[in-house]
């Protein structure tokens, strides 16, 4: 390995494989890229919110990150603060903006608020504890004052590594628990096509958290040009699942429509039907002793409940099976429903 790795200014001693592993890094994270960006812009009609924007932010941070890397790797821009300031800016969308694509649709799995909450808190948490001091020691260690800088800037890109990883680790880890709580008790009530797409999205989760693990051991092994190059690779990869994953869980919410509305308040409205989580998968078979079931004639009136006297009327044991019928009508939810809804019969 050539004595500098690209910390400070370009790359000395490049060998042929070398250079073509990393041109050829780049070039995946590149194609990657513009398919995404055809997709994204195929797919979205109503071009507005969270999950949008940071789609393009996070997509187009991967470009300018890989190519200004390349180009400072090999000194094709001779100016070492203009390629670190694409680089920086790149970096901050990638790795940022992925956080808040994960971010956006988090609400559609997880029912606790308060949970979501304190994952933006962290996105923004760690903005200030690994953005910013990493961005002043990259300008340090390109500096001409480089060898006073090149030692710290080499601990913190491990720190910084390591923090973003932990936080993806955190956001998918609540994708996959969440999701999980949800197959597991209406294994009977749920269509094969939305056990599918959730057991995709666990399987997507789990292949990021990997992936994030392969990008920690090319850090910890101080490969830094490979791992600078397979790090824009690697989170181009990962946007393309993410995208085809959260766009399956988005047509089952609303699978009446052809075009993503992605506004910024991307809430169960009325017209959708919850899917519940069930606490207690005896409710069914206890609800009929509780004295609430009867003749043939109730039918219609249960049906017209809210889900909080359908709740009310299984015991306070656990969480009601609710229809698709009363959801619809009353547009209501229970506080022991998930955030995944759909507009359309059937779980």
């Amino acid at each position: 390995m050539a004595d500098n790795n690209g910390i400070s200014g370009g790359l000395e001693g490049t060998t042929l494989p070398l250079a073509m592993t990393l041109s050829a890094f780049t070039a995946i994270a590149w194609y990657n890229v513009i398919d995404l960006n055809v997709s994204i812009w195929i797919t979205f009609k109503r071009r507005r919110g969270l999950y949008f924007y940071s789609l393009l932010v996070s997509s187009w941070g991967i470009m300018i990150y890989a190519l200004a890397f390349l180009m400072k790797f090999f000194q094709v821009w001779k100016n070492d603060y203009v390629s670190v300031a694409l680089i920086t800016i790149g970096w901050y969308a990638m790795v940022t903006g992925q956080s808040l694509v994960l971010y956006s649709r988090l609400h559609l799995v997880v029912r606790d608020k308060q949970k979501i909450k304190w994952v933006l808190y962290m996105i923004i948490i760690d903005v200030f504890l690994f953005h910013f001091p990493t961005t002043v020691l990259t300008f340090g260690a390109n500096s001409p004052h480089a060898d006073i800088f090149s030692t710290p800037y080499s601990i913190m890109e491990k720190i910084q590594v390591t923090g973003f990883c932990i936080q993806e680790f955190i956001i998918s880890g609540l994708y996959v628990h969440a999701t999980r709580q949800i197959l597991k008790p209406g294994e009977t009530f749920q269509k094969k096509r939305f056990r599918r797409v959730m057991r995709h999205l666990i399987y997507v989760n789990i292949l990021v958290i990997l992936m994030d693990i392969t990008l920690l051991g090319t850090e910890y092994a101080n490969l830094y040009d490979i791992q600078i190059t397979f790090k824009g690779t690697l989170y181009s990869i990962k946007l393309r699942l993410e995208f085809a994953i959260l766009n399956q869980l988005r047509s089952i919410v609303h699978p009446s429509g052809t075009s993503y509305d992605n506004g910024a308040n991307s809430q169960p409205g009325p017209r959708d039907i919850s899917l519940h989580t069930f606490q207690n998968q005896n409710t069914a078979s206890q609800a009929p002793a509780n004295g609430n079931s009867s003749t043939q004639d109730k039918k219609g009136a249960e049906d017209e409940t809210s889900l909080e006297d359908l709740a009310a009327t299984s015991g306070g044991g656990g969480s009601a099976i609710v229809t698709g019928r009363a959801s619809r009508q009353k547009g209501a939810y229970s506080s022991n429903s998930s955030e995944i809804e759909f507009a359309g019969a059937g779980y």
